[in-house]
């Protein structure tokens, strides 16, 4: 099981993979990166276990595609 991550720290890494943030409907953005991937998170001071499971698989497969 992934633990929960603090959401400046889930920031930090998908900006450094390449993730642009746009908003989105009320507390969420939605960040898009290279090669058309993209994850939604909820602005909030820590993300769920499965928000930031769904982030870091899409920050690895960014990587992997670099």
């Amino acid at each position: 099981m992934t633990p929960p991550m603090k959401y400046r720290d889930l920031v930090k890494l998908l900006r450094e993979a390449g993730f642009t943030p746009r908003e989105a409907k009320g507390d969420h953005e939605f960040w898009r990166g290279p090669k058309g991937l993209a994850v939604s998170i909820v602005r909030d001071t820590e993300c769920s276990p499965s928000v930031t499971r769904d982030a870091l698989v899409a920050i690895k497969r960014a990587k992997e595609k670099e």
